[in-house]
């Protein structure tokens, strides 16, 4: 069997194997799905080979993982009338961890404004499960979810600058691009606020036995892929707007029925975060002191200033200390984005081995340590109630 047979093999087999593995083990199964890639990679036994192939799932797994973020994102979820708090919170979420990244970038040796955009990212994949567990108000976990929501969607917004910049493509035609990105980014609000779900998929969604909600979603995803690449931004930003579109315009019972999720978390989406972990080398940084205290440093820097921005902010928008706490370890929860900028950045040239790997290793700390501690603080709190 030739090596890609055997990884292909090897990688279906921990993609069935890791769900119920990760349940009985009580970690999320992204987490477990990095640390498999991580066993089979360059960390271990290095049985990932270079293959076109491999780049593909990887890709796409990355770009349809952001289509999901979209998805997630649904604008139907902004309660506008917390907006105001929910702006002040994202914000701070934003521009507190992005300025420390930004000031730590030159002892880390890379360029300000991709630690700074790494450093304010948020994962909104982990926040919507996690609002199942918690003991929250449903108006607080409204407030929290519209905050991540728009923190995502900054975030994307400060990495299409970043990449802009860092490649010398920031010209006066990128104005023009941005205001490209930024009008389709207004036509899923305007499906929402017109209230043209129901026109448009009583035209196009008629029953069939041809899947057209499928068909029309991965319609989208490659068509504003291939229009944000156009604009000169990568592909994952269209991606986004696509699962933002799709949200806006699918019938109730398609969404309701996860067809897209389950699609995209049974197939792409787990390959992405394997391949991923397979591109950590683990020896570089563990073997080396300066390393591991360049590691430490990003994780204390990225984790602090997400848990105190953010616990100011609540605690300010009239939220309890307790909870504000843990809106700010919830925020802190870093992952599918900080992954999808590593993994942009490395293909580009812009960061090495060593780096990719720190960045991975915040994304897997960040990721089980902040939300944890935000569940067991919020559980403290019901404890103390009752």
């Amino acid at each position: 069997m030739d090596s890609l047979a055997l990884t292909l093999v090897i990688v279906f087999a921990g993609v069935v194997l890791l769900p119920p593995l990760a349940r009985r083990i009580g970690i999320p199964v992204i987490v477990a799905e990095i640390l498999f890639g991580i066993i089979i990679g360059k960390s271990l036994f290095d049985l990932v080979p270079d293959h076109p192939t491999i780049e593909f799932f990887s890709t796409f797994g990355l770009v349809y993982l952001m289509f999901l973020a979209g998805l997630e994102a649904e604008l139907g979820k902004i309660r506008w009338k917390n907006l105001r708090k929910a702006l002040a919170i994202g914000l701070v979420s934003v521009a507190v961890p992005f300025t420390a990244g930004y000031f730590i970038a030159p002892w880390v040796e890379v360029h300000p404004l991709l630690l700074g955009t790494i450093l304010c990212t948020t994962s909104l994949g982990l926040i919507l499960p996690m609002l199942k567990e918690v003991n929250l108000p449903p108006r607080l976990s409204r407030l929290l979810l519209t905050s991540v929501i728009l923190v995502d969607i900054l975030s994307l917004f400060l990495l299409a600058f970043a990449l802009a910049t860092i490649q010398g493509q920031l010209e006066f035609r990128f104005l023009y691009s941005l205001i490209g990105i930024v009008v389709l980014f207004l036509v899923p609000w305007v499906i929402n606020k017109r209230r043209l779900r129901r026109k448009i998929t009583s035209k196009l969604f008629r029953k069939s036995y041809f899947e057209m909600e499928m068909r029309v979603s991965f319609a989208l995803i490659f068509l504003l892929g291939a229009v944000s690449l156009r604009l000169g931004f990568h592909s994952i930003i269209g991606a986004f707007i696509a699962g933002l579109l799709i949200s806006e315009i699918l019938p109730m019972r398609t969404l309701e029925s996860e067809k897209l999720q389950s699609f995209g978390y049974g197939f792409f989406v787990p390959l992405f975060f394997i391949f991923t972990g397979a591109k950590v080398n683990l020896l570089t940084v563990f073997t080396n002191m300066d390393n591991i205290t360049l590691l430490l440093v990003i994780i204390a820097v990225g984790m602090l200033a997400k848990v105190v921005s953010v616990t100011v902010a609540s605690k300010l928008s009239g939220i309890n200390m307790r909870r504000s706490v843990a809106f700010g370890l919830f925020h802190t929860a870093m992952l599918s984005l900080v992954l999808a900028v590593a993994d942009i950045a490395i293909r580009l040239g812009l960061i090495g081995e060593r780096l990719f790997s720190i960045f991975v290793i915040l994304a897997l700390v960040t990721s089980t340590a902040a939300p944890a501690l935000g569940k067991y603080i919020l559980g403290k709190e019901a404890d103390k109630a009752r």
